[in-house]
């Protein structure tokens, strides 16, 4: 990873309310710290596939591809505006 790299990394580990995002983050920072993908796959007890899938989405599309994917389901039935009413 270049210097960027790592301060973007670091700074969306700290600020994501999301656990899942930091996670993949903090993945990413000790897989450049050394750590390989099966130590990395006890240390946040997920299937290997998972790890290599985090390294995948960051090499393709960046900070951008550490967070989630948009989830199947039932679409939303209120607006933004109903909602914050309720």
């Amino acid at each position: 990873f270049s210097a960027s790299d790592r301060l973007s990394l670091l700074s969306l580990k700290r600020s994501s309310p999301h656990n899942r995002v930091s996670e993949r983050c903090h993945a990413l920072l000790l897989s450049s710290k050394g750590y390989s993908i099966t130590q990395l796959s006890d240390i946040f007890e997920v299937k290997r596939d998972t790890i290599r899938m985090w390294f995948d989405r960051w090499e393709s599309e960046g900070l951008s591809g550490l967070e989630d994917l948009p989830k199947s389901g039932r679409p939303r039935t209120l607006d933004a505006e109903e909602e914050k009413k309720l």
